[in-house]
């Protein structure tokens, strides 16, 4: 299986190695037609853009490298955080419009909104001290994912079930809803092989991405073809797919 574009990328305006430049030439190199960048949001600790308006730097960054690489489409994206168990996003609205797409994922370390998020994102933390909450914990994880999906317009959700459990079910059926694209982390070779197969059986749409932090990792998407293929899931169920 081949893949026109590669969405999930990270540069140094978050916690990316490269230049937008640099990830540009690697995605060129691979082959690909289209090349999304999509940084952090500013609420990830440690890794996200210094603020929301970095967004609008980038766009004008790509706008002005696309000239250079006329074979390849450039697209401006976000992985925006999701804060709470409302599904507030840590992208204004107004930003999200500038955007040529818009990502999301349950990030464990954030600065969560409000003192129902606080709770919701320690709770994730002191669950490996007190398993009792795992099933508690996974409901609330499942209830900002779905909200975050009904709330904004995502292209897809990033990686779910990363770090931060989630009911696969609950989040299909929001996807389906949404016309969300569920994503195959090939960076994290993520989700497994058995979660592929029982998320493919609830119907959704896929994508395939690298979340490259280096240019060496940029369109690095073959543990998405291995494990797609393998369940059998075809070519017009995953979105950047290259279709006969």
């Amino acid at each position: 299986m081949e893949f026109k574009g590669d969405y999930h990328t990270h540069t140094l305006y978050s916690d990316g190695r490269a230049s937008l430049e640099e990830m540009i030439i690697a995605a060129k190199a691979q082959g690909l037609q289209e090349l999304g960048i999509a940084d952090h949001g500013p609420r990830n600790i440690g890794t996200g853009v210094k603020n929301e308006s970095i967004f609008l730097e980038i766009k004008e960054g790509l706008n002005k490298l696309q000239v250079n690489f006329p074979s390849l489409q450039l697209k401006v994206g976000a992985e925006a955080d999701v804060l709470n168990l409302t599904g507030e996003l840590d992208i204004s609205k107004k930003v999200i419009k500038e955007l040529d797409y818009l990502l999301a994922g349950l990030h464990p370390y954030i600065i969560p909104q409000g003192l129902q998020g606080v709770d919701w994102i320690l709770e994730n933390q002191i669950m490996k001290v007190f398993p009792a909450l795992k099933e508690r914990v996974k409901t609330n994880n499942t209830k900002a994912l779905v909200e975050a999906i009904h709330n904004y317009d995502l292209w897809a959700i990033t990686h779910p079930g990363l770090k931060m459990d989630v009911d696969a079910y609950e989040v299909a059926r929001a996807c389906i809803r949404c016309d969300t694209l569920w994503e195959i982390n090939a960076g994290h070779k993520f989700p497994s092989y058995e979660k592929v197969q029982e998320v493919a059986g609830y119907g959704v749409d896929f994508i395939v991405n690298s979340d490259a932090h280096f240019p060496e990792s940029v369109g690095c998407l073959e543990y998405g073809s291995w494990v797609l293929e393998k369940v059998g899931v075809p070519p017009e169920k995953i979105k950047n797919a290259k279709v006969d």
